[in-house]
């Protein structure tokens, strides 16, 4: 079950009250998904949040029906709730990361639901600092996945949260950009962001 509100839990109109408070009763604040989108250079970004940290990241979805389906889809059973105050940091620190003024995130992130595989590959990408790039080979070596590469590159390829778990700074061991999940025109506008026009005309 699913409810979607701002920013207090309702029921939906002609609901069956009775199961519907019943599941409330064993709900606490932590079990619900958080969601708010913002305006960006990359244009709507839509976020979403667990008590642990930003869960989701998007900006290539047509509309906020299908990122709240999304999130209903792989957060089956959590109410999904429209927050913006409670996302103010992840619009903050993106909008200054956009404008220039901010070299890295201090947002927790949440990567729970990925598989450890996954998981493992991101936080080794989140490690990477702004403006550095790293070949998928050695992130492969780095999780002590030596011979994983293409692994890597298929994990890297379902970032959830894409640009603060900064992926876009993995590239091919020639010095060519590689593949980038939403368009590789944005890893381009990202690196550029970050200071890295050098690798622009590497494909």
């Amino acid at each position: 079950m699913s409810l979607r509100t701002d920013p207090v839990l309702r029921a939906p109109p002609n609901a069956d009250w009775e199961p519907l408070t019943s599941v409330l009763e064993q709900l606490t604040p932590a079990d619900a998904i958080r969601w708010s989108s913002f305006p960006t250079p990359f244009g709507e970004m839509y976020a979403a949040v667990t008590f642990r940290g930003l869960a989701r990241l998007s900006w290539d979805l047509p509309s906020e029906d299908d990122f709240v389906a999304d999130l209903e889809a792989r957060f089956a059973g959590w109410p999904v709730i429209q927050d913006r105050d409670g996302l103010a940091d992840v619009e903050r620190e993106l909008s200054e990361y956009f404008a220039g003024a901010r070299d890295r995130f201090d947002l927790p992130v949440d990567l729970t639901d990925l598989r450890p595989f996954q998981r493992g590959v991101l936080e080794a990408a989140r490690s990477v600092p702004f403006g550095q790039v790293v070949p998928y080979a050695e992130l492969a070596r780095r999780i002590r996945k030596p011979k994983a590469s293409r692994a890597v590159g298929n994990a890297l390829g379902g970032n959830p949260v894409a640009i603060i778990v900064p992926c876009h700074r993995i590239v091919k061991s020639d010095g060519s950009l590689g593949g980038y999940s939403c368009g590789v025109e944005y890893k381009k506008r990202l690196l550029a962001l970050e200071g890295r026009e050098d690798l622009l005309s590497a494909g």
